[in-house]
């Protein structure tokens, strides 16, 4: 039990015990909602995979590093080479894409780092 220092008129200390204090305690009940585990292909609106097309196997051609237009859809904005994944070409086409792309940055026909 707790005691409580309490100063009289006087202003000598007197020693009183604290009385507790009932209050009515409200419990709520917290009920919490798991989401259900999906499988990777469910959180996709059920739509079906749609695989990108290679580009340059549709057009039936090879990537040059003559070609700077074309090349540059492969570069970010800092001048690094997008990923297979993002870039959307078959593994053979994405090699021959790094390749020409560095081919280029060889004959400074495309920039190692972007411009400020």
């Amino acid at each position: 039990m707790a005691i409580k220092k309490i100063i009289s008129s006087r202003g000598s200390a007197v020693k009183k015990p604290i009385t507790p204090v009932k209050v009515p305690v409200v419990v709520e009940q917290v009920v919490e909602e798991v989401a259900p585990i999906r499988s990777s292909s469910e959180g996709r609106d059920n739509y079906p995979a749609v695989k990108k097309a290679c580009t340059f196997c549709t057009k039936k051609t090879v990537p040059s590093y003559t070609d700077m237009a074309n090349l540059k859809h492969f570069l970010t904005d800092r001048a690094k080479i997008y990923p297979r994944g993002r870039s959307g070409v078959c593994s053979k086409h994405q090699r021959l894409v790094a390749k020409n792309i560095k081919y280029a940055r060889h004959l400074s026909l495309l920039p190692f780092v972007p411009q400020v």
